[in-house]
């Protein structure tokens, strides 16, 4: 089988952490990230995460044969990723956990019933993916804040209440 395409693999990621494509390439983590879902699912299971995704992509484009970064109906598109994926027992966790490895910089353990259904593979277990990781983490993005320990923006900067950007407050109040 062939390795997933790097290409898919971020445009599948800027999908579930609702992040533009820049700030994913900007944390230099996106070539580990997608090396640490083969490493700990196989190819074939990444591989059909994307395909799972383009299949939805195309599904809430109307027209399988459009181009994949033309506008989606957004709520076809959701319910096309619950669908096919987050519905799904095999993709479903992989999914998940490669939305919390963005945020989080770290990929989880699968769920003991995953690795017994399709399988235990070489990283399997909870781990960071590089040191970098937790500092590029999409969470510190996300809350307006910087990783404790690391990227100090100051002195006194800890006497201020992170700020939450209202692009991902999507209408809740502060």
């Amino acid at each position: 089988m062939t390795a997933p395409p790097f290409e898919e693999f971020l445009r599948l990621s800027v999908d579930l952490t609702a992040f533009v494509e820049t700030d994913l390439l900007g944390t230099g983590m996106a070539h580990e990230y997608l090396a640490k879902a083969r490493a700990a699912c196989g190819d074939e299971t990444v591989s059909a995460l994307l395909d799972a995704h383009r299949a939805a992509r195309a599904e809430a484009a109307g027209d399988s044969g459009r181009h994949a970064r033309i506008p989606l109906d957004r709520d076809l598109f959701d319910r096309a990723l619950r669908h096919r994926i987050f519905g799904d027992d095999r993709l479903g966790p992989v999914a998940r956990n490669v939305i919390k490895l963005w945020y989080a910089g770290m990929w989880y353990a699968l769920p003991p019933e995953w690795t017994d259904h399709y399988g235990a593979h070489a990283a399997v277990g909870t781990s960071t993916v590089t040191a970098a990781s937790y500092q590029e983490g999409l969470l510190w993005r996300a809350i307006g804040a910087n990783p404790p320990g690391a990227k100090a923006p100051g002195y006194g900067s800890w006497a201020r209440p992170p700020r939450i950007a209202e692009r991902y407050l999507k209408g809740a109040r502060r």
